[in-house]
């Protein structure tokens, strides 16, 4: 994976930049703070802190081996939905803003997900105390879940960089729901996301705790991203 963290640079794909996207390219709104390549202070500091896990989750994507097939992508669904189901609960544990938020959205993605794997459906997202979380003084465990939920918005923005490549595998078939939404969404959940983000995660001691929750939701997610690294794929599609 590249070492490169610029705004078309994000979890859980590096794939090549799709300059003929109708989505067009990701910008922060109304941020406190920009470094020189125009994304916000704490956008940058979050993708440092979390940077050497990417590379090591990006090495394991099977998705991205030059001899993936159609079954690699609804596997890479299921491990997705996987560690969605993981995350979730935490991130939707108080009934506070984050919550608020992000409902719509999370749930959205996970009846996608479902549609595509033939799972049933949630109809709603449960506010539920998680013991991983819990323990975290309220002010602290609400940046914490903050982010988390930064590698969530970040991974759909992944997920329409990845199209090109799921349109070659998909052949004849029709393009997961899964994908077909994030395309649909584009980068306004993440423009609107990192917005807010700034807004609540202001001093150190808060922005602190958002680096340890967006590096455990990477780190989750190598949990159950348990392969071994991927042969790497040219993507001279």
């Amino acid at each position: 994976m590249s070492n490169d963290i610029s705004d078309d640079s994000y979890f859980p794909y590096n794939y090549p930049k799709n300059n003929n996207s109708k989505t067009g390219k990701a910008t922060c709104l109304t941020v406190s703070a920009r470094s020189k390549n125009g994304v916000s202070q704490l956008v940058q500091r979050l993708r440092i802190a979390t940077q050497p896990l990417h590379r090591e989750l990006d090495a394991r994507l099977r998705i991205s081996a030059p001899h993936a097939e159609y079954a690699d992508v609804l596997a890479h669904l299921g491990l997705f939905h996987a560690w969605l189901e993981q995350i979730m609960p935490m991130i939707h544990s108080m009934p506070d803003s984050l919550h608020a938020q992000v409902t719509t959205p999370n749930l959205q993605r996970l009846q996608a997900l479902c549609h595509d794997l033939d799972l049933p459906a949630p109809v709603y997202m449960d506010i539920s105390s998680h013991s991983a979380v819990t323990a975290v003084a309220d002010r602290l465990r609400t940046s914490y879940r903050w982010g988390m939920q930064y590698v969530i918005e970040g991974s759909m923005r992944g997920a329409i960089s990845l199209l090109p490549r799921i349109e070659q595998l998909s052949e004849a078939r029709q393009i997961p729901h899964f994908f077909r939404l994030a395309a649909t969404h584009g980068h306004a959940p993440w423009q609107i996301f990192t917005s807010v983000l700034e807004h609540e995660c202001l001093d150190e001691e808060v922005q602190i705790a958002a680096e340890q929750g967006a590096r455990d939701a990477f780190a989750l997610c190598l949990k159950t991203y348990h392969l071994p690294p991927a042969p790497r794929a040219s993507h001279a599609y």
